[in-house]
């Protein structure tokens, strides 16, 4: 069975893609900054309208053909804040405009760069859904000042729009509720409930609902859960059952509306523990699991404060290749991973001396060896069934030169950091497909 990159599996556009891009660029036509139409931009930079349906077979996400289709992306947030460049805003307040404005020329960038990319994670940012904002506290309390009014206004006026402008550049999306966890959920809470609100009016929206290019995440790193015992943790004992009936309960809300939808489901511990879900599986179709990784995450390589690179957080490990690849497979793979696709929607990694460039600090070192980068991708590939992004800021992505030479003292063009083996291996799983698919 051939394993295809998504965007070989849509060449040669259907009538259903033809028809898709039609649709999504009616009301909300995508900036065009090179002075010709969307789908001129499009397939300017290599890519084609989507429209194809994936689905969940097993372990596997899967073309209409039945190919295997691992993707390649980065991710985008729309609030002043992420949206900066060198300490600097680039929109401000509500500015409608100039949030689309600024994200779609980054996208457009990115892929006439050459980015051999077929997805987008979406985070509708709480910058737009929130109320009385100078009294909470920060992503993890955007739920106790949510506005239904405000969710619906901006999901028509920002979220959507750029879920079509990104379908328009040949990408899927990955769309994310607004804010994170707080540090404990519980069954019926008001994070719970909130969930349930957002979800079901995605799940209602024409835009989105049982459109082949968009799949959900139902939630960004839920650290703890509380039982109806009383116990707190991230796994384990009556946690197990209702942490699971937590997701189900969310999972049922959306289709019960008829939405189909793929739906990737996270894990506690910041999205590293699915211990839950091996005793007790989401049930239903299309669905998968949503997982994080970064530097001294299942037994990874990071830098140490002696400066020295070695494995980090779970103690005990052997580090390098050897105990990243033991420790992943123990927490994902023999959990969720040997029945359902896997999506990695965070990792990113950058040498040392660029902190802040990155969330994850370590070095792409050599598969098999010492490092992160080059051993995380070496076990993703291994194991078959991974999807996964660069969580690098997309500004940076945007200003990236194929063309210029490798530099050390440039966080850019540093091979150490993720940028450029991350373009190369993106271009690389793009080449393998192209050339798997002429056959």
């Amino acid at each position: 069975m051939k394993i295809i990159n998504l965007r070989n599996l849509i060449l040669g556009t259907s009538l259903m893609a033809a028809s898709l891009f039609m649709q999504s660029c009616s009301d909300d036509d995508p900036i065009d900054y090179s002075g010709h139409s969307a789908e001129s931009n499009a397939l300017e930079a290599g890519l084609v309208p989507l429209g194809e349906p994936l689905h969940v077979d097993g372990k596997y996400l899967k073309g209409p053909d039945g190919q295997i289709v691992n993707l390649h992306g980065f991710a985008q947030t729309y609030s002043p804040w992420f949206n900066r460049v060198d300490g600097k805003e680039t929109w401000s307040n509500y500015d409608v405009a100039g949030c689309l404005r600024v994200n779609q020329e980054k996208i457009h960038k990115i892929m006439k760069n050459g980015w051999a990319m077929d997805f987008v994670r979406l985070h509708m940012d709480p910058h737009w859904t929130v109320v009385n904002k100078h009294d909470q506290g920060g992503e993890a309390t955007a739920h106790l000042y949510f506005s239904q009014a405000n969710f619906k206004k901006y999901l028509d006026e920002v979220f959507v729009p750029m879920a079509k402008y990104m379908q328009n550049q040949g990408l899927r999306v990955v769309m994310r509720p607004p804010g994170v966890c707080p540090e404990v959920i519980e069954l019926d809470d008001k994070y719970h409930n909130y969930l349930k609100t957002v979800w079901k009016i995605v799940a209602t929206h024409p835009d989105l609902v049982n459109n082949p290019n968009i799949m959900f995440e139902l939630a960004n790193e839920p650290v703890k859960f509380r039982a109806s015992d009383g116990k707190e943790g991230a796994s384990g004992g009556l946690i197990n059952k209702e942490l699971s009936q937590f997701f189900q309960e969310i999972v049922d809300v959306i289709r019960q509306e008829g939405c189909n939808n793929i739906l990737w489901v996270p894990g506690t511990s910041w999205q590293q523990n699915y211990e839950a879900f091996k005793e007790y599986p989401i049930q239903g179709k299309n669905i998968g699991y949503a997982i994080h990784c970064y530097p001294g995450w299942y037994g990874s390589d990071c830098y140490q404060k002696t400066g020295e690179i070695a494995p980090d957080m779970w103690r005990g490990s052997e580090g390098g290749y050897t105990g990243f690849k033991k420790q992943f497979t123990a927490a994902i793979m023999n959990t969720v991973g040997n029945k359902a696709p896997i999506i990695v929607t965070e990792m990113d990694w950058a040498s040392q001396k660029y902190q802040g460039r990155t969330w994850g600090s370590s070095i792409t070192g050599v598969a098999g060896g010492k490092g992160f980068g080059a051993n995380f991708k070496k076990i993703m590939d291994e194991c078959g069934n991974v999807s996964y992004l660069t969580f690098a800021w997309d500004h940076d992505m945007a200003s990236y030169d194929p063309n210029h030479k490798a530099d050390d003292s440039d966080f850019i063009y540093d091979p150490e950091s993720c940028i450029v083996p991350i373009y190369k291996w993106f271009k690389e799983y793009w080449d393998a497909a192209t050339a798997a698919s002429e056959k």
